[in-house]
């Protein structure tokens, strides 16, 4: 019986083991949005994005941090463009505050999604469209984005480009954005190894059991 109890013990803690480096999901983000001009969109932000080595481009002599990738299933429909699921990168440029872009004070710093992947940090601006809206977490945590929803509460709109020239084609304010946290389910595989283990070890308990009390 002692060496069963132990046996028990030893279980369970490789059994908590698993369940302790169970990996941490990223603190993912839902985005949906729809303009003025009929444009619906929707996306999620992995805020656990490292920044890129390479500054985001905003404008000329006006940068800020890059999160390549860190946007996926982003889709959008619009009169000036229709993508489904892609996955493209993100930015915030804390150098352009809300009230330089004729916004009131205090709403955050602009941030937003860039499309295609790898336009932000091309010195050509080669973007097709940004989709804009504002940061507001603590800009002294910066490069490491909030993951609270609430920080990216503002939406803007969407400037959408000449690929070319550049040239500012349309912009398309956004009426109504959502934001949420994204809910993911948590991995059950280490508390279902703990049942499964503990549940075996109780069998060979039981057949002790009744094997000493045959014997008697």
């Amino acid at each position: 019986m002692q060496k069963l109890s132990i046996a028990i013990t030893k279980v369970a803690f490789i059994a908590l083991g698993i369940i302790s480096v169970q990996p941490v999901q990223a603190a993912l983000i839902d985005f949906n949005f729809s303009t003025r001009n009929g444009a619906t969109g929707t996306f999620t932000l992995n805020t656990d994005t490292p920044p890129s080595p390479e500054p985001a481009i905003f404008r000329p002599n006006v940068t800020g941090v890059a999160y390549l990738g860190a946007v996926s299933n982003f889709s959008i429909s619009a009169p000036y463009v229709n993508l489904s699921n892609v996955t493209t990168d993100f930015d915030v440029v804390p150098s352009v505050t809300s009230d330089l872009i004729g916004f009131p004070k205090n709403l955050g710093v602009l941030s937003g999604v860039s499309y295609p992947p790898g336009c932000i940090t091309s010195s050509s601006l080669t973007c097709l469209f940004d989709i804009a809206l504002f940061y507001s977490g603590n800009q002294t945590e910066l490069p490491i984005l909030s993951d609270n929803p609430l920080s990216y509460s503002r939406g803007v709109g969407i400037d959408f480009f000449n690929p070319t020239t550049n040239e500012l084609l349309i912009r398309d304010n956004i009426a109504n954005f959502k934001v949420v946290s994204k809910q993911v389910p948590e991995s059950n595989s280490g508390l279902s190894i703990l049942a499964s283990a503990i549940g075996i070890v109780g069998l060979l308990i039981k057949r002790n059991l009744d094997t000493k009390r045959y014997a008697q």
